[in-house]
């Protein structure tokens, strides 16, 4: 599962290198902290004639996919529904994934622990995403949420949840500028599924038992073994009861 609802205003055309043209799209920055959250809308039939309908400044709601880039770093967006024209003051921020937990690390001053999930996506030939390929989503979790899912996660294990998708920048120690996005999970919104971690199987490994100097211990034929007999107390007439 992946799924993304949101809205935010439309910044205008973006062309790559080799000539793709994508709109770009920023979501309101969440909190205090990070950025506004710059994602790209590839074209498609579900969107529709887009690229040429709206003018910058515009207030988009977009339905669709989410699709992380290793090469480029950016976060793409692929509609499964046209593009609508907001005129509230309406925010909406709202990312739904599944996937296989992986790469926990806690980082305890702070309350929070960072973990990826891996997750499958339809093929998207013009991001150079092919049905084997996984995405792969930065999330993070804070307080009693980072704890829970910190006990509950391991290596590979399913896990659904809802989280706000996130854009962070800094400068590198030479002077450019870095950008990076995350998805921050909902309090209690997540639930994990299959097994959790096996405990460790009771020792089957011979127990090095000290017996008094002079015991023998022999080993006897089964048939050697007496076996032990029931006693028969009779009383009188036909009531005869064993014990």
């Amino acid at each position: 599962m992946n799924t993304f609802t949101g809205i935010g205003s439309y910044k205008g055309e973006v062309f790559t290198d080799s000539g793709l043209r994508f709109m770009q799209v920023d979501l309101p920055k969440v909190g205090n902290k990070g950025n506004d959250i710059p994602i790209y809308v590839v074209p498609n039939k579900a969107a529709g004639e887009t690229f040429d309908a709206f003018a910058p400044g515009a207030r988009l709601l977009l339905n669709g996919r989410l699709y992380p880039s290793r090469q480029d770093y950016k976060m793409y967006f692929v509609p499964n529904a046209p593009l609508q024209v907001v005129t509230t003051n309406l925010t909406l921020n709202k990312v739904t994934l599944a996937g296989g937990f992986v790469n926990p690390e806690f980082v305890d001053n702070l309350g929070l622990l960072k973990f990826t999930l891996m997750c499958s996506a339809p093929a998207q030939t013009l991001l150079n995403h092919t049905w084997d390929d996984s995405l792969s989503f930065r999330m993070e979790s804070w307080g009693d949420d980072a704890k829970r899912i910190q006990m509950l996660g391991h290596k590979g294990r399913q896990m659904v949840l809802e989280g706000i998708l996130r854009y962070s920048t800094w400068q590198t120690p030479d002077g450019q500028q870095r950008g990076g996005y995350s998805v921050r999970t909902r309090a209690g919104l997540y639930q994990f599924f299959g097994k959790k971690k096996t405990e460790a199987a009771p020792s089957t490994a011979p127990v090095d038992i000290k017996l008094p100097e002079g015991t023998n211990l022999t080993r006897r034929p089964m048939n050697e073994i007496p076996k032990k007999e029931s006693t028969v107390v009779k009383t009188s007439g036909e009531d005869a009861l064993p014990f």
